[in-house]
This record gives structure tokens, sequence and C-alpha cells, in this order.
């Protein structure tokens, strides 16, 4: 059952296995609820004895949508700002989603946990990270980057498949369709995605509607923040980084210069994998996190 974190904006959050356990929290990508992490690999940690919580970010599945108005031209003009070196201004920034992730936390009475995050959501997971180190026992980024204008933007033709107005979306069909052909441009080749974790997305999508706007005032936030390079070569807290080889989206350089910016930082690189989780690497994956999480534990 999703709960609201009631301070400004609300943020829905699930929990899955026994909140005894320790706590990893999983921050979803751009666009995306929370309902798009693979349910395999969500019962795959539980059963590696992880107490799992995901979170809607801001601007996505059921928590609040913000209202600042927003457009493809502005958004466009950001982005060649971004690219070259200038500053970028936002109604928010990777920091007030970063500050979402630990009201959460706060609500569910968890001082401390692992944090793992997925290509926008490693970028929230890393500033979480590097603001509040104190609260996060180890970091997990899949298909992320450090904010590099040169490797953190990732192909503009993906981007422009994100942030493609959906067609027809007043039916499950036209979502289904919208949802397939976002993943076919990011995700892995020839990738069969499970029509039940399609159709838990698709359900949150026709509950709580996200207008495409949503999606642009977060890719914002990841332009506004910058490069984290300099406050990534300060982090101690254990971090793992995995990344696919084939990823069309943030390619694998991105992946290997968030692993050269942290001090000891480890990479895990997986064959064929696009931006997205296929079901061939999701044991994969699912057993680098755990032993990651738990390898602090003998620390």
């Amino acid at each position: 059952m999703p709960h609201n974190v009631n301070k400004t904006i609300r943020i829905s959050h699930y929990s899955y296995g026994d909140a005894s356990l320790p706590t990893l929290i999983l921050i979803m990508g751009l666009g995306m609820p929370a309902a798009a992490w693979p349910m395999r690999l969500i019962q795959e940690l539980v059963r590696k004895g992880l107490h799992v919580v995901t979170l809607d970010n801001r601007d996505s599945g059921r928590s609040d949508i913000c209202q600042d108005e927003m457009s493809s031209l502005k958004v466009m003009g950001a982005i060649a700002r971004y690219v070259a070196g200038g500053s970028v201004s936002a109604p928010y920034r990777l920091e007030d989603m970063a500050s979402d992730v630990e009201r959460v936390m706060d609500e569910l009475g968890i001082a401390r946990a692992h944090v793992a995050g997925i290509s926008m959501g490693g970028m929230i997971a890393q500033v979480l990270a590097t603001t509040a180190p104190h609260r996060v026992i180890t970091l997990t980024c899949l298909s992320s980057a450090t904010g590099n204008p040169r490797t953190g933007l990732g192909k503009l033709s993906a981007i422009k498949a994100i942030l493609m107005p959906p067609g027809n979306v007043e039916t499950e069909e036209g979502l289904r369709e919208h949802y397939r052909n976002t993943m076919k441009a990011i995700g892995t080749r020839d990738n069969e995605y499970d029509n039940q974790d399609i159709d838990r997305v698709i359900a949150v999508l026709r509950e709580h509607p996200v207008p495409i706007q949503a999606t642009e005032r977060q890719l914002m936030a990841i332009l506004a923040s910058g490069d984290r390079r300099q406050q990534l070569r300060q982090l101690s807290v254990p971090t793992l980084v995995i990344h696919g080889r084939e990823d069309p989206l943030l390619p694998i350089s991105a992946g290997r210069e968030i692993m050269a910016a942290i001090p000891g930082a480890k990479m895990m690189e997986i064959e064929r994998m696009g931006h997205d989780l296929p079901d061939f690497a999701i044991d994969q994956v699912a057993e680098a996190i755990a032993a990651h999480c738990y390898a602090a534990a003998i620390r």
C-alpha cells in the first residue's frame, strides 16, 4: 500500500519485506513511477534478506505533480546551455529530490539505509550520499552519470523518445504502446518485457496521469544540478556502479566516470544490457547489490 510524506510535496512510497532487516531504498529514473522497478528484482532482494523501499519521485506516479510552467522550447534552451557549460535554473533541483528521500526515511523511522538508484535515480542517490553521508550506508548507481555535460546528458535521440508527448493515452492500449516505444528506444535490444511489470506501470499511469511537463521538470532538475564530480571525489560511502555495455541513453563511459570519480568504487559491466533491467540480468544485479550491502556490515 502507498504511503505519503505530508510536508509541502507528498511523496508516495512502498515497502516490501521485513522492516526489521537492513533497508535498501530504490530510486527510479526520469519520468517513471516506482512501479517501473521489475518486481522480480524486488522479490530477489527481499529473498536475500533486505527490506526494500521504493518511492515515486516528485512529478511522477502517485506523488504530487508540481505546477511550474514548462515548455519543450525552454527545455531545449536549457540543454543547449548545459552542454555549453552554462548554468540552468529550474523549479527544483536534484538536491530537493534527495531531500524527498530523506523525508521518506524520517517517516519510516530509518536513520540509515542502503541506497540504489537507476538513471536519474542514481543521480539523486549520489546527491543524497554527498549531502547526507551519515544516512547512506552504501550507494549503488545503475545506468547513471556524474552530471558532466560531456557524458551525463545522454544521446539526444533517446532523450527525445523519453520527452515525446504520447499519442492516444486515453486507452490502456495507447499507454502500453507509448511505454513499449520508449523502452524500445532506450532499453536492451530485442528485450521482451514482463507483461505483469508493464501492467503495474500502466495501472499507475492510468490512475495518476502525468503530463509531459512533469518529466520536463525532472530533466530540468538534472540540468540545473550540474557536474557532481568534485563532490563525488570526497565521498567515502562504499559505492557500486552497475551499467550496461549497450546503453543507448547513457553510454558505458558515463558509468566508468562515476567509478573513477568515487574513491574505492567498484563497477560491474553487463553485456547486452541497455538502459533498463532486462530479465536476463536480474539475478546478477540482485546478487551484486545484496553482496554490496552485506559487505558493508563486515567492514
